[in-house]
């Protein structure tokens, strides 16, 4: 039987692996998807695609490394770093910001929710802070 730490590691290697089929054969219709370091909510399979899809263009090379996993139940909480090079648009909570060529790394935690083999919840906290600094969308504190 797969247990949904397997399953978490599968979701991850297929978005790693730009096998994008794969990634939503794991994701139940209705999934609740929720972002809060851009502040995305959506519910459903096509609201799922919008969220990861906009890492994957932003970042066509994203890979993830799963640093701790650990599950309870129909819950797995994972913490990852991803890293990859910034060569399409990324949607930031301010608008679209431009590629910048930039190759980054970030931390990413979140806790996903599986029920019947299939992913019904998705919570993503990520390191936002640090991926605008390395891609140079932050503003220049004044006066430093």
């Amino acid at each position: 039987m797969t247990t949904y730490i397997q399953l978490t590691q599968q979701l991850h290697n297929a978005f790693s692996n730009a096998d994008y089929d794969a990634v939503l054969a794991l994701v139940a219709d209705d999934i609740e998807t929720v972002s809060y370091s851009n502040g995305y909510q959506s519910k459903g399979k096509d609201g799922f695609r919008t969220f990861f899809m906009g890492f994957a263009s932003a970042f066509p090379d994203i890979t993830i490394t799963h640093r701790n996993i650990i599950a309870s139940g129909d819950w797995v909480a994972v913490e990852f770093g991803a890293t990859g090079t910034n060569t399409g648009t990324l949607m930031t909570p301010n608008g679209a910001a431009p590629p910048t060529g930039r190759k980054v790394e970030f931390n990413v935690c979140e806790v996903h929710e599986w029920k019947d083999g299939k992913l019904t919840r998705l919570v993503n906290y990520q390191d936002a802070m640090s991926l605008m600094a390395q891609l140079g969308l932050l503003p220049q504190p004044a006066g430093l």
